[in-house]
């Protein structure tokens, strides 16, 4: 059984001629594939209806009949558009039947075979989750969950929007523990709206409390009558995310629906971001062990790639623990195996050394080991090999981890066709392995990023209500600050921020307990998942604040932060 985070979910949106999928044709067609809660994929291509498209389409899509009549015809392109879905694949759309009623249509008008694939309504999903929006079009959706629809009325900017309210359904769902396979959730969108619900009275001081529910991110905790904390959640818009329990109609699963009931009142913290939210709902699930909270009530034991700078010749090994000592660490890794993996990689395609420090020896008369002799290490235990060779190469491992696949890949490329011209095809076999484990990770979106004790940066993200932006501010892995800031820029403030956060050089001396080892994960994450959207402002160790200031000032000024914090 698959669960739904798990799945692979094709987001379509077409643009068409007009309404009629037996009359009218295809304009453009678009697809983004989410996987793991992520976008991973995005497809897009005009197409030749071979009809004239009306002024009000023109004027509502922006595809005129001069660029449709330089776009391939739909019988040229439809066999390669019947490959953006793979087979296993979930199809969704907002509105999704007119959206495939065009694409089945069209794909059996030019003898493509039709698509057998269950499909998802985000319509009809919201409807079922969502207690907030008055309309349910994509717009009004969007704007409600906080989602920027670049784009309106193109197809590939509406696929998009459509993949991120998806992805927040997906983060909803699970909240509430609606589901655990893909067909559990995909069959949310045809239960009875009043099927859960519907006779609930709300206890008179919870129903004082919702009244009062601000719109703003933050934590709430549900409590019994005796006071016992029974379930610790958080929230972008408290307001929308708690009075959702218990409205007339919400659709819970059994042990939620059984939680609700039981709860007599309702606290909540307000937090500046939904980050801030995010950090504050993990730390309390552990310090309150809430009976119906089955996710994150205990600290796990992470891994990490440790590459120590502080030595001559370094080498990558495995860590459990991020110690205050100078040394990079690149992770967390759920387990020993994906660091494992990790470090073989680099030992494959790199030439650090592998001896272990205790056996690490350099002197004249030192014979390389077998890595040495193949040409697999530098051999710096020898006195040909000198500090700045194998510092080059240290460089290119750490671009390595920050996501710098394509010059390693490029590289390897080359080296493998000249073994190849040379006849050397058991080496040119072990360098294609490499590069196919490379691919696999580039593919997979395995980008381990900055080490987490290097993360010194300011990030800049839309906030859930559409008007004002949310301002992170993190040093070495960690939130130190964050504020929400609109139209008014507070300079002064963000001066004296930005002075206080990173001209201290105390979070350098710092351990990482267990504690900040799950914040860091949490952040990491966090940034991952929204780095298609805001910005970032790296910040250099020791780097002047007037500096930093004039750089973010002037991009918010702007309007857009240049993206320079990478991926982490």
């Amino acid at each position: 059984m698959t669960a739904p985070h798990e799945a692979t979910y094709v987001v379509v949106d077409v643009e068409t001629t007009g309404l009629s999928p037996e009359r009218n044709r295809l304009t453009e067609i678009a697809c983004v594939v989410v996987q793991g809660g992520e976008i991973v994929a995005e497809h897009r291509t005009l197409v030749n209806p071979e009809q004239s498209i009306p002024k009000i389409v023109q004027e509502m899509t922006g595809i005129t009949n001069a660029m449709a009549f330089t776009a391939p015809r739909a019988g040229a392109v439809l066999p390669e558009v019947r490959k953006w879905f793979p087979e296993g694949a979930v199809i969704v759309g907002h509105n999704v039947q007119f959206d495939m009623g065009f694409l089945q249509n069209s794909f059996v008008r030019h003898g493509v075979r039709p698509l057998d694939a269950p499909t998802l309504c985000t319509m009809r999903l919201a409807r079922r989750l969502l207690a907030g929006p008055k309309r349910w079009n994509l717009h009004s959706l969007a704007g409600h969950l906080g989602v920027k629809v670049h784009g309106r009325h193109q197809a590939l900017g509406d696929a998009r929007a459509t993949a991120r309210v998806l992805v927040s359904m997906l983060d909803i769902a699970a909240d509430r523990e609606l589901c655990d396979t893909v067909e559990e959730f995909i069959a949310i969108q045809n239960r009875r709206i009043d099927a859960f619900g519907g006779g609930r009275r709300v206890n008179p001081g919870v129903a004082a409390t919702l009244a009062l529910l601000p719109e703003r991110p933050g934590v709430y905790l549900m409590l019994d009558r005796r006071g016992e904390v029974l379930y610790v959640g958080k929230a972008k818009s408290l307001r929308d995310r708690v009075g959702g329990y218990f409205r007339a109609g919400a659709v819970h699963s059994r042990r939620i629906d059984e939680m609700v009931e039981r709860v007599r009142a309702v606290e909540t913290r307000e937090t500046p971001t939904e980050l801030g939210a995010l950090l504050l709902e993990s730390q309390l699930i552990k310090e309150q062990q809430p009976r119906y909270n089955t996710m994150q009530k205990r600290y796990r034991r992470y891994a990490f790639v440790r590459l120590d700078l502080t030595a001559s010749f370094p080498r990558p090994t495995l860590a459990t623990d991020v110690e205050a000592d100078g040394a990079e660490y690149y992770g967390p890794f759920s387990g020993r195996s994906g660091a494992e993996a990790l470090i073989e990689t680099i030992n494959r395609t790199f030439r650090l050394r592998q001896c272990p420090d205790a056996t690490f020896q350099p002197a004249h008369d030192v014979v390389p080991c077998i890595y040495g002799q193949m040409g697999r290490c530098i051999a710096p235990c020898t006195t040909g090999a000198t500090e700045a060779e194998y510092r080059g190469e240290v460089e290119r491992v750490r671009e390595f981890l920050a996501g710098d696949r394509d010059g390693v890949i490029g590289l390897l490329q080359r080296a493998m066709d000249e073994k190849a011209e040379a006849l050397e095809f058991e080496e040119a076999a072990e360098i294609r392995n490499q590069l196919r484990e490379l691919e696999r990770m580039a593919a997979a979106g395995e980008r381990v990023a900055r080490a987490i004790n290097q993360h010194n940066g300011i990030v800049v993200l839309p906030a859930g209500d559409g008007r004002s932006r949310e301002v992170l501010f993190l040093r070495r892995g960690r939130l130190i600050h964050e504020m929400r800031i609109g139209s008014r820029l507070p300079v002064r403030t963000l001066e004296r921020n930005i002075a206080r956060i990173y001209g201290d050089d105390s979070a350098a001396r710092q351990r990482y307990g267990r504690e900040g080892i799950d914040a860091v994960r949490i952040i990491a994450t966090y940034i991952h998942q929204h780095r298609d959207v805001g910005g970032r402002v790296m910040v250099e160790e020791g780097e002047d604040a007037a500096a930093i200031v004039e750089r973010l000032v002037l991009a918010l000024r702007c309007g857009t932060v240049p993206r320079a914090y990478g991926d982490g």
